[in-house]
């Protein structure tokens, strides 16, 4: 599963495209330029291990705002429930 944000001048080249493997257990995070879509940086993370690392990851590249955006985009899209919420 992959989607691409296109955030122009919120983030660091104005391009962040997230990956989630089919097994939903390892995101990869792409930072690319908006005139090129040339690749800046990759970085992977294990969902269950890295989700601290990989907002904080996000937050590098762009604002608050984008960054709790695209974590919520993973959060839904990775199949993870909230504990808080009662579901399992």
């Amino acid at each position: 599963m992959k989607k691409t944000f296109k955030l122009g001048e919120y983030c660091t080249g104005g391009i962040i495209e997230i990956k989630i493997n089919s097994s939903k257990t390892l995101i990869e995070v792409r930072n690319a330029t908006w005139e090129e879509n040339k690749t800046i940086e990759i970085r992977q993370f294990r969902w269950e291990l890295d989700s601290f690392k990989l907002e904080l990851y996000l937050n590098e590249l762009t604002t608050s705002y984008y960054a709790s955006k695209i974590r919520d985009w993973v959060t839904i899209n990775a199949g993870v429930r909230s504990a808080f919420a009662g579901e399992s």
